[in-house]
């Protein structure tokens, strides 16, 4: 017990007090993502059609914006670039004040949205170039633990914002939020600066290394995980069981706490391609497992039901914990020297897009076919996970074969 709760803080430096930040913003940005919904359509006035519409526009911008942003660190330097696109969120955080406005609101969805997906891929590069190649991979770990214990106890707030229920209420929530994330800002000038890289001579676009693009790919359609207890199991339990809804939300609560207990542990030894491409492995036969055990609730009802339930919500968090460890290991690894912020943009970019469809595709596939759509599910994950495979080798053969290094 000693080493696990060692091995979940950060050691003293710059990694904690990233952590610390991220600690801090998700609890405003876990606040938000409880209320959003319900802050454009009712407090807002928005039209649900205009709100779901400009997300959608929202969604393409962070799409088309994660890679070439990543490509901006390599040559600004990825801990400027992170400062100056926190700073950015937390400002276009505090403009949905004024979201009563149409135009006002598509605006602020298109930047805020656009910079958040792009950060992931900067701050991925940031901490991979900051760590050495053996720790990098554990202290992303460490980062995504602080991360799920900052939504907890935002879900928390904003749960008691919804009970308030007063527009001043939701404003003073905003106004947090946004304050988190400059708070963020201000925490990041006080870690090391690492310096711009020579941008790599090859590949020079995305189509010029498909080995890489056919790794993101799978592991792209591993994160389409996040929509099953997002979506896909709040429909199936009120359309196909006769178990109460809220049991989707213990689930979320389970998948939560345990990504904050066990991210480090999953990630422990995944270093390298061979294993990362193995994890994914795993990943996919767990999130497969989970889907057949959701099908198995179909009509039911009772503890049993409940049991499978709460059986597949573990072989979920399984599933998940394994995909964020391969997706680290499997990037990092096979990235060119010198192309980490574009390269992780890449990875940005093509998650972005399986969340962007996750939406529509649970709910065709789940709330619509129903049992079948589950097993439609597990057959996509299992064979995402199986691929990641034969992807890596290639990316590993294109490596060896230009002389760059990889393990």
């Amino acid at each position: 017990m000693r080493r696990y709760w060692h091995e979940q803080i950060p050691p003293p430096g710059p990694f904690r007090v990233m952590a610390l930040g991220v600690l801090v913003t998700t609890a405003g940005g876990g606040a938000w993502y409880t209320t959003w919904a319900v802050y454009f359509t009712s407090v807002a006035g928005l039209p649900a059609p205009v709100v779901g519409l400009g997300l959608m526009l929202a969604g393409g911008a962070g799409l088309l914006a994660a890679t070439p942003v990543g490509a901006l660190a390599d040559r600004l330097g990825p801990r400027e670039l992170l400062i100056a696109l926190i700073a950015v969120e937390g400002v276009s955080m505090a403009a949905f004040v004024f979201a009563h406005h149409v135009a006002v609101f598509l605006a602020v969805a298109v930047v805020n949205t656009a910079v958040d997906r792009a950060t992931a891929g900067v701050r991925t590069a940031y901490v991979a170039q900051l760590a050495d190649e053996e720790t990098r991979v554990a202290h992303l770990a460490r980062q995504r633990v602080a991360s799920h214990l900052g939504y907890t106890v935002g879900a928390a707030a904003g749960a008691a914002c919804l009970t308030l229920g007063s527009p001043a209420a939701f404003h003073v929530l905003i106004a947090v939020n946004a304050l988190t994330s400059l708070a963020y800002a201000a925490l990041l000038t006080r870690v090391p600066r690492v310096r711009p890289v020579a941008r790599a001579r090859k590949p020079r676009t995305v189509l010029a290394d498909p080995a890489f693009l056919a790794v993101v790919s799978t592991t792209g359609l591993l994160s389409l995980c996040w929509g099953l207890v997002s979506t896909a199991l709040p429909l199936w339990l009120v359309r196909d069981t006769h178990l109460p809804a809220g049991l989707a939300g213990v689930v979320v609560i389970v998948n939560s706490l345990g990504v904050a207990l066990l991210q480090v542990v999953a990630s422990r030894g995944c270093t390298g391609s061979r294993r990362g491409a193995a994890r994914a492995v795993w990943s996919g036969a767990a999130l497969a497992l989970a889907c057949l055990l959701f099908a198995a609730t179909a009509g039911g009802s009772g503890a049993i039901a409940v049991g499978l339930v709460l059986l597949a919500a573990a072989a979920h968090l399984a599933g998940e914990l394994w995909f964020i460890a391969a997706k680290w290991a499997l990037t990092l690894d096979l990235t060119p020297p010198g192309a980490t912020g574009r390269y992780q943009g890449l990875a940005a970019t093509a998650q972005a897009g399986a969340q962007m469809l996750s939406p529509a595709l649970m709910t065709l596939l789940v709330g619509t076919w129903g049992r079948p759509g589950w097993f439609v599910l597990a057959a996509v994950f299992l064979a995402a996970g199986l691929g990641t495979v034969p992807a890596a080798r290639w990316a590993v053969r294109t490596r060896v074969e230009t002389g760059s290094r990889v393990s």
